[in-house]
């Protein structure tokens, strides 16, 4: 690169993305680190007013706050300068225990500090197994200086759950105060009151945490000048609220319920934690809310054209801050006067109860109506399922207006959602992307089961093989699984079955799960899946030590006696060392076998599966922390023959198609592969392995284009939305938290939320960025219906879902879309699975018309920075310099190198973007086009024999002309079309090319393979072979990995489910094949060695039933067969693959054949009748 180029860049600043965890101001959190932060406040509150302190942090991951713990680890050194100790718990519970006796401090030996601030934290889930430590810790109290929160994750959605979850319920029956803070901002301020609250009141406050707060981001002011605590003026006991040691139960339950509860309703009154927000006079319609429901609101009222500020609509706005006890004085003084309340809330009402409780008394004439879930006749209104959304919320406002205010903006809103409803209920095609386990995962072999058997999941990201087709029923919540089987065993007539068993789940509670199924004494095979990190939620360390000797230890002492170790590496284990004695070591080829053998044993078996997770593989390599094994795989494009089989072994989404001038093959996406290698145990000669192979990547020069001119930044005086669009794994957060930098570097307000769940496992993953000038212009994270200004569709599926196309209006909304073609997950079972681009492209074009910008950054970034994993950058760049973002390029650079990942390639990636723009061609004209199948009959001819030239000679590329030209001689006779020779051409070629032991020789070792694998590794690498000849096979069972279904052509049930076995061969062995290449002059002869195989036999009668179905059609085509011969004609295309598995489509498809060739001769029988009919003379 030249300094013309680099010039663009901004200088860097000193600032790192660790700041916001220190400095005050404006800063950009998401949800998340607001908690880190909050706990670091906490500390510097204290401090402040001389308190002594000291803080616990313990609970358990789990979605939305899965990533908490990770965030805490990470700033563990501040964390600790300011006395504040991370201890994660081993489950919930234990960590709600432990956090109770952060209180207890001094009641053992002398305390070290006044008092010890903590938090719990848990998944909702967490929330209810914990209920009784809560309980009793609640009970008991807090400290003076000290204080509980108890953040509840609550996943509304159930985005990333088994049950849609809600926590208020469990926490008023324990008698806890709940916050419902509703942002980021929010959410420190209501934690830092909370954790006052519990001080003042004795009570643990919760902290309710939902998914759209926690994985939002926001630039927010800290400002502790802001926290005025105030501690009310209320009588309360001589002997306080607080714990204590000696206490009795009665004592304390007389204690919560008659000082402490009404203490902490007493502060929220105190503090102005409930506030009227909107207090117009003579207002007649009241809106209560609470939490992110009142940003619903906010912006709901936004959209209908309703500003706060203006007194004729007569809304007055209520926001609750503590939604558990609902504080009267407030309540009554804002429902004074109003006609009616309507409540707003998602899901089950917690406000609307209590406050038809608190009116309940009012004179008639005085209380108003109250609606909320349910409207006057008891008829649904808000409802207490799903999500709330602000076109939900806005068009019941607009009704309840309806009576005494309308506009001409509310009715245009009302008819705009309607209209976008009535659009997406219209038929249109839409492909869904299922979250799918990454490459080489360790999942994508564990979770097989032996034909015959069933499997039963649990919490993990195994849990995603129960939509797999791999006979895995059912689930358990997290530590029941394999027990509801002992509820079942003795009413089935299944003898058996498997529990998946992570070994997260295992460390939390699933050994208790293990040691009920022991002592019911059933049939059940657990299979712990010992990935070595918890994947599901950011691949954190284990807790404790556990190793796999240890295991087998602990199973073994609680009465398993049958234990059987499979690992990817065998070698790595000495079995003498620290196992249990009755462990059996097994390589993961022989899974089934064992499987087979395991489902016969009586009792309880475990198999402990030994893989580490691909994801975190990934992370640790990127951190010199695991080895980087120097081995590649590559397939050899010419012996592929898209069967499918090495998909179907290793269930991975890093084998992705391509097409070729034969038709469609697989690849390997060298980027996206973990290096599982299962893959190779697909029964194909065309892999090789590369010894030393290192992935090259090369970067272009670009300094022979002229800097792109800058763009000016969008308006975004009255607010601007994106949303992207894309595929979990691919770094679409990452882009959105790139733009959301840009903007806050810019001083400008933003907000962003990243809506993933399981998609980041190659699901669909939505990210909203919101930008404007001024902090009233957004409430909201998620853009509302139909405001998107700008689609950013990193993926084009993601991006023509119905929730995409919701957020786009087709006068304001601009798209900028990524056109590469990435396969579903259904790829892996349907060989022929075909990308629908038009149709997708057309949901697009018919929404937005012109206004779209189509291209593929993805091949910009492979050809130009040597790898696509910088697609990402490439279209903001491109973006940007359509004039389509609000940020500017120095503050877009910025960001990139703030996010310190391929700072440089990212630089060059944002650049390259540009360029796509202002020089668009150039950079095409450089980018290599697939190859496509010959299109006319004279290039069929050209192409075709040229090849069989190459195969064997020119007189077996002459018997192939000739008969493709007698067929399009007679075809063009009858139809003046040639159709059916293109047809015949492409299949009669693949059966005379077929790929024998001299052909899979001859492209081994052909120096265009050669020269495609040194265009593609570096190093000093050595090839090696994996060959399964018949003459070199042995056998094995192997039960494919993927579904059932019979839709990926191939039968692997065949010959009771035995398949051949490859064989190693090292770089020595090149020298045969070359030797062996080049004798395939006697491929026709009596010398060849190979000519009395089956599968050669089977492919020389496949070839004389071809030329026999050609010569049936030359002597009787017509119009009314035409369609009849074709469809004949195409069918050996379809006979893929090698040895059993070509066999086994030949085998499905000879019905087929026999099928249309009855047809065929049934037409030619009846036109013989018919010509005989009318040839006799008339009496």
């Amino acid at each position: 690169m030249t300094n013309k180029i680099r010039s663009i860049s901004a200088s860097p600043t000193e600032s790192t993305l660790s700041d916001k965890f220190q400095q005050h101001g404006t800063v950009l959190l998401s949800g998340i680190e607001a908690l880190a932060r909050l706990a670091l406040l906490q500390a510097e509150l204290d401090q402040q007013h001389g308190i002594d302190s000291a803080g616990f942090i313990s609970g358990y991951r789990g979605s939305p706050i899965g990533g908490l713990d990770q965030v805490l680890w990470k700033q563990q050194t501040l964390l600790e300068q300011h006395r504040i100790y991370f201890q994660p718990g081993l489950n919930e519970d234990l960590a709600a225990t432990a956090v109770w006796g952060s209180q207890q401090a001094g009641i053992i030996g002398e305390a070290k500090y006044q008092g010890v601030f903590a938090l719990w934290y848990g998944k909702g889930p967490g929330v209810d197994r914990s209920m009784d430590a809560i309980k009793h810790a609640n009970a008991a109290g807090t400290a003076a200086y000290g204080g509980v929160l108890a953040l509840a994750g609550d996943d509304h959605g159930a985005r990333s759950s088994t049950l849609p979850h809600q926590s208020e319920h469990l926490f008023i029956a324990a008698g806890i105060p709940v916050l419902n803070p509703a942002g980021i901002e929010e959410l420190i301020d209501f934690g830092l009151y909370g954790w006052a609250m519990s001080r003042y009141s004795g009570c643990w406050v919760a902290l309710k945490a939902i998914t759209e707060n926690m994985d939002s981001r926001a630039n927010i002011d800290i400002d502790l000048s802001r926290i005025n605590i105030v501690n009310p003026d209320l009588e309360l006991p001589a002997d306080g609220l607080h714990l204590r040691w000696p206490d009795t139960p009665v004592e304390q339950e007389f204690r919560l319920q008659r000082h402490k509860i009404y203490a902490a309703r007493a502060f929220c009154l105190a503090n102005q934690l409930d506030r009227i927000v909107v207090d117009p006079p003579n207002a007649r319609l009241g809106i209560i809310t609470t939490g992110k429901a009142y940003h619903d609101v906010r912006q709901a009222l936004l959209d209908l054209g309703i500003d706060g500020d203006q007194q004729e609509h007569s809304i007055r706005l209520l926001k609750i801050g503590m939604s558990w006890p609902l504080e009267p004085n407030i309540v009554h003084r804002f429902a004074k006067g109003l006609r009616e309340i309507l409540v707003v809330e998602e899901k089950r009402s917690i406000i609307e109860d209590q406050l038809t409780g608190q009116l309940y008394n009012w004179p008639v004439d005085e209380r108003p109506t109250v609606v909320g879930e349910f409207d006057e006749q008891q008829q649904l209104l808000l409802g207490n399922t799903g999500e709330l959304d602000p076109a939900i919320v806005a068009t019941v406002i607009a009704a309840r207006l309806a009576p005494f205010y309308q506009s001409a903006a509310i009715e245009q809103r009302v008819q705009f959602l309607q209209q976008q409803y009535q659009a997406l209920q219209q038929a249109h095609f839409s492909l869904i992307r299922k979250p799918h386990y990454c490459s080489g995962c360790p999942h994508n072999s564990s979770t097989v089961v032996p034909e015959g058997s069933h499997a039963m999941a649990g919490i993990g990201c195994h849990y995603m093989a129960t939509w797999m087709g791999r006979d895995t029923l059912t689930f358990t919540q997290m530590g029941g699984e394999g027990v509801t089987w002992i509820g079942q065993a003795r009413f089935t007539q299944c003898d058996h079955v498997f529990q998946n068993l992570g070994d997260g789940t295992y460390l939390h509670s699933g050994s208790l799960a293990i040691r009920a199924a022991l002592a019911a004494k059933v049939n059940i095979t657990y299979k712990i899946l010992f990935n070595d990190a918890v994947a599901m939620t950011g691949g954190q360390p284990l807790d404790g030590s556990l190793n796999v000797p240890q295991l087998s230890q602990q199973l073994y002492s609680e009465g398993v006696k049958v234990i059987a170790l499979v690992t990817d590496a065998p070698h790595q284990y000495d079995k003498s060392a620290d196992f249990a004695p009755v462990v059996e070591i097994f390589h993961r080829r022989e899974l089934d076998n064992l499987q087979r053998r395991l489902r016969q044993t009586k009792g309880v078996s475990c198999l402990i599966f030994d893989q580490t997770c691909a994801a975190e593989k990934r992370r640790r390599r990127k951190r010199g922390a695991y080895p980087d094994v120097a081995k590649r795989l590559f397939i050899n494009r010419e012996l592929c023959e898209g069967c499918g089989d090495c998909s179907t072994a290793s269930n991975c989404l890093s084998i992705v198609p391509v097409e070729t001038t034969l038709g469609r093959k697989r690849e390997i996406d060298q980027e996206g592969c973990n290096k599982d290698y299962s893959c190779l145990e697909g029964f194909c000669p065309s892999f090789v392995s590369l010894e030393g192979a290192r992935l090259k990547r090369q970067v272009r020069d670009l300094s022979g284009f002229p800097p792109p001119d800058e763009v000016g930044a969008i308006d975004c005086r009255e607010g601007y939305n994106i949303v992207l669009t894309g595929i979990g794994g691919t770094g679409i957060v990452t882009a959105s938290a790139l733009l959301s930098m840009a903007a806050h570097l810019e001083g400008k307000i933003t907000k962003s939320i990243d809506i993933t769940g399981l998609a980041q496992k190659f699901g669909a993953v939505t990210s909203h960025v919101r930008i404007a000038e001024r902090p009233h212009q957004l409430f909201t994270a998620r853009i509302p219906a139909g405001c998107s200004h700008l689609l950013l569709g990193f993926d084009l599926a993601v991006s023509s879902m119905d929730e995409s196309l919701a957020l786009l209006d087709k006068h304001s909304s601009f798209g900028i879309i990524n056109e590469h073609q990435s396969i579903t997950a259904d790829f892996i079972h349907d060989v022929q699975h075909p990308f629908p681009k038009p149709p997708l492209l057309n949901n697009l074009y018919r929404l937005l018309g012109d206004k779209i910008s189509c291209f593929n950054p993805y091949r910009l970034s492979q050809e130009w920075l040597g790898s696509p994993r910088y697609c990402n950058t490439v279209l903001l760049g491109h973006a940007y310099q359509l004039g389509k973002l609000p940020v500017s390029a120095s503050s877009l650079q910025q960001a990139i190198r703030l996010n310190q990942t391929d700072q440089e390639e990212n630089l060059l990636a944002f650049t390259l973007g540009r360029l796509s723009v202002t020089v668009s061609e150039h950079l095409r004209q450089k980018i290599a086009t697939h190859a496509a199948p010959p299109d006319t009959l004279a290039e069929c001819l050209e192409s075709y024999c040229q090849r069989l030239t190459n195969y064997h000679n020119a007189r077996y590329a002459r018997r192939f002309q000739q008969r493709i030209e007698r067929l399009s001689a007679i075809e063009l006779a009858t139809h003046s079309h040639d159709y059916l020779a293109i047809a015949a051409a492409h299949s009669y070629y693949k059966l005379l090319a077929c790929k024998d032991e001299f052909e899979v020789a001859r492209q081994l070792t052909s120096s265009a393979f050669t020269e495609q694998l040194d265009k593609t590794f570096s190093g000093d690498f050595s090839i090696h072979y994996h060959l399964a000849a018949p003459y070199l096979r042995h056998h094995h069972k192997r039960h494919h990995s993927g579904n059932n279904s019979t839709d990926n052509n191939t039968d692997h049930n065949t010959d009771n489910n035995t398949t051949g076995v490859k064989r190693h061969f090292g770089g020595y062995f090149r020298l045969p094949l070359r030797l062996l290449a080049k004798l395939r002059w006697l491929r026709f002869t009596p010398l060849n060695p190979f000519r009395l195989q089956a599968d050669r036999r089977l492919e020389q009668q496949t070839l004389t039933d071809f030329e026999a179905d050609c010569q049936l059609i030359e002597q009787h085509l017509q119009a009314r067969n035409v369609d009849i011969a074709l469809e004949l004609l195409q069918l050996p295309l379809e006979y893929r693959g090698y040895g059993h598995i070509k066999h086994a489509n030949i085998t499905r498809l000879s019905a087929q054949r026999e099928q249309l060739r009855g047809q065929l001769s049934t037409i030619i029988q009846t036109d013989k009748e018919s010509s005989r009919q009318s040839s006799r003379p008339l009496k």
